[in-house]
C-alpha cells in the first residue's frame, strides 16, 4: 500500500500512540471507500461516507486523515476544512453539554479517597495501588502497565515502565518510559516529548502495601501480576475503579477538585505529561464556552 507507507512517513512528527491511531483511522476510511486510495476520491465523496458514522469524534478523525493526505499531496482541501470547522463547533458544544451533566452526576473527590481507603482495609492491594496512582498521580491507563521490581538493576529496559521498591531508601520509584507524550517528534525533527518520568513515593501507607507485595513475591518466587492481560487495559482498570468510572472520569474529578488551585493544576500537568491548556480545555467539567 504505497499511499499508506507515504502517510506513515508524513505523521512521524506525532507520538507513536498517535501514529497508531492515525494508521487505524486510515484503514477504516479506506475500507469505507471500497479500498481505493484516499487521494483518488473527491472531498465530497469522503464527507458522504464519513457522515454514515453517527459519532462526530469518529467522523472528525476520519476527515483529518483525508485532510492530511490531500494537503501533503497539494490537492484541494477547502471542503474538508469547512466540514472540519463545522464539526469542531458541534463537538465543542456537545462537550460542554456533557461536562455540565458530569458536574452534577460525578462522585466527589472525597468519594474516591474513601473508596481507596476501603480497598486498603479490605486488603485488596493490587486495586489499591492502581487507584492510588490514578488519583494521586493522574496517569493514563497504559502508564499502569509496569513491572514490579525490587532492584534498580531491573529497571534498565527503556521500553518498559516500572514500580521499583527500594529497600535502601525506603522509597517507591514509579518509572515511566512508555506513555502517550513521552516522545513527540516536532516538525523541526527535535523531540518535544516529556521524556522519562520518575515519581518518588514515600507515603508510609503506600510503602507498607508495597512491602507486603514484595514479601508475597519472594515467598511465591514469581512476579506479582497486576493485570491478567494488558491488551484491553481500560477494561481491567474500569473493573478496579470506583463504580467502574475508569481513568478519564477519575482525571476529570481530580481536575474539578483542584480547578482553583493553579499550582496543583501545574503539578497535575507534570504528572500526566499534559500541558495546562489541554487540561483546562478537555477535562475541566465546570468550564463554560468563551463569549464571542
Amino acid at each position: 500500500m504505497a499511499e499508506l507507507d507515504k502517510f506513515k512517513k508524513n505523521i512521524l512528527s506525532k507520538s507513536k500512540v498517535t501514529q497508531g491511531v492515525y494508521v487505524s483511522n486510515y484503514k477504516k476510511l479506506r475500507e469505507l471507500l471500497d479500498d481505493v486510495d484516499i487521494a483518488s476520491v473527491s472531498q465530497k465523496s469522503v464527507i458522504e461516507v464519513v457522515e454514515q458514522i453517527n459519532n462526530r469524534n469518529s467522523q472528525q478523525s476520519l476527515i483529518n486523515v483525508a485532510f492530511l493526505i490531500r494537503r501533503y499531496e497539494e490537492m484541494g482541501i477547502m471542503e474538508l476544512e469547512t466540514y472540519r470547522k463545522k464539526n469542531e463547533l458541534l463537538i465543542r458544544e456537545k462537550k460542554f453539554e456533557t461536562n455540565a451533566t458530569l458536574s452534577n452526576t460525578l462522585p466527589s473527590y472525597k468519594s474516591l479517597v474513601d473508596y481507596i481507603d476501603g480497598l486498603l482495609e479490605a486488603k485488596k492491594y493490587i486495586q489499591y495501588i492502581i487507584n492510588y496512582l490514578l488519583l494521586h498521580y493522574q496517569v493514563r491507563n497504559a502508564d499502569l502497565i509496569f513491572d514490579f521490581v525490587l532492584f534498580k538493576k531491573d529497571t534498565k529496559d527503556e521500553t518498559k515502565n516500572y514500580l521499583w521498591l527500594s529497600a535502601r531508601t525506603k522509597t517507591v520509584h514509579y518509572i515511566r518510559n512508555v506513555y502517550k507524550t513521552a516522545k513527540i517528534i516536532k516538525s523541526d525533527g527535535k523531540d518535544g516529548g516529556y521524556g522519562q518520568k520518575i515519581i518518588k513515593i514515600s507515603d508510609p501507607v503506600f510503602l507498607g502495601v508495597m512491602k507486603l507485595l514484595a514479601a508475597e513475591q519472594k515467598k511465591e518466587n514469581k512476579p506479582i501480576v497486576f493485570f491478567p492481560v494488558t491488551d484491553n487495559i481500560s477494561y481491567w482498570i474500569k473493573k478496579m475503579t470506583y463504580e467502574g468510572l475508569g481513568e478519564t472520569l477519575y482525571f476529570k474529578i481530580v481536575v474539578n477538585h483542584f480547578r482553583e488551585n493553579v499550582n496543583m493544576l501545574k503539578q497535575i500537568g507534570y504528572n500526566r505529561g499534559t500541558n495546562l491548556e489541554t487540561i483546562l480545555q478537555s477535562y475541566d467539567i465546570e468550564s463554560e464556552p468563551l463569549k464571542e
